[in-house]
């Protein structure tokens, strides 16, 4: 009987303290929160941040120049600060044709099958001469050899970093067609690579290279692999034409002729270690003559470039914010 009575208490305690939680909160009042429950950056204490100061509108009236003296009739552009988050888009939902752009989550869906697989990038599969290269404004620096077989694992490499047109029809046509699917869906592009026209925003392209940044849809194994291959590609105008010769930039650019319109698109997308600082930029371009937007994708890079340097400082051989305290 005395273990009902205490047992009655308890209850009737527990009651109160609900009753008042309730009323607590039917009048707004929240609960404390403790000390040691920080709702700041948890990394800031192995990190020291500083955000960068956006400088879109320099961009825009450089991109305004550029179309009033008829070296573009339109540009898109993406930038991101990889360390901080900070970020402004031009046109960067706009369509345009993605070219070789495309290559990119070619070999991504190839590094995704060889997590669980890795003999798939052993593969022997033979080289053909599928396309002709006379009409391209980047030419391939090097072509493998018709008739030879090669693995996967270099055919990827040849359609990243010389952009092989070869390579990369050859292998769309050796993986499983839902693998490329998925990987499309995934990335954000849901149309197939028989596709033509203009239906990808530079928006979505800009993810591939933040997915592979973060190895957030390859491990660090394979998304480290792919910006190797990225960060060797020969072709050096467009985006690495504005930086300094040191600066690593894992890249890929792609160009498209559209006769019924009359018009041309070259693009260029990649990541620029600057330091500590790495950021992410994509532009792309249309107008009517290659060289000249390939020089406009240049003076933006090197625009970009100037403001982000601009803001930091190099003390000591390491990058620092300007205006940061000194290190420890």
């Amino acid at each position: 009987m005395r273990l009902l009575t205490v047992n009655r208490n308890i209850s009737r305690t527990l009651l109160f303290f609900l009753l008042c939680g309730l009323s607590l909160l039917y009048l707004g009042v929240e609960p404390a929160l403790a000390e040691k429950d920080s709702l700041i950056n948890p990394l800031r204490k192995y990190v020291k941040f500083r955000e960068i100061r956006s400088f879109r509108d320099k961009v825009e009236t450089l991109i305004d120049r550029k179309k009033e003296e008829g070296l573009a009739k339109e540009v898109a552009v993406y930038f991101r600060c990889l360390s901080d988050g900070i970020w402004f888009g031009i046109k960067e939902r706009d369509k345009f044709a993605p070219a070789s752009l495309m290559k990119v989550p070619v070999m991504i869906a190839y590094f995704k099958e060889a997590e669980n697989d890795p003999k798939i990038l052993e593969k022997k599969i033979q080289y053909e001469d599928l396309t002709d290269t006379a009409d391209l404004f980047v030419k391939p620096k090097s072509m493998l050899k018709p008739g030879q077989y090669y693995t996967a694992d270099k055919l990827i490499k040849a359609m990243i970093v010389d952009s092989d047109n070869n390579a990369f029809l050859i292998l769309t046509k050796n993986i499983d067609t839902a693998t490329l699917a998925g990987t499309y869906i995934n990335m954000g592009i849901l149309q197939t690579f028989r596709e033509e026209g203009d239906f990808i925003s530079l928006k979505a392209t800009v993810g591939m290279f933040r997915v592979l940044y973060n190895a957030s849809y390859l491990n660090e194994k394979m998304s480290e692999k792919a910006l190797r291959y990225l960060s060797a590609v020969s072709y050096k105008g467009g985006i690495p034409a504005g930086l300094p010769k040191d600066v690593v930039v894992a890249h890929k650019f792609g160009e498209r002729i559209r006769p019924e319109e009359n018009t041309k698109q070259i693009h260029d997308v990649g990541i620029i270690y600057y330091g500590d600082s790495p950021y992410l930029l994509g532009i792309m371009t249309r107008g009517d003559d290659f060289r000249k937007l390939e020089n406009v994708i240049r003076d933006i890079s090197a625009l970009v470039y100037h403001e982000v340097d601009n803001q930091y400082k190099t003390r000591d051989g390491k990058i620092y914010p300007i205006n940061a305290d000194e290190p420890d």
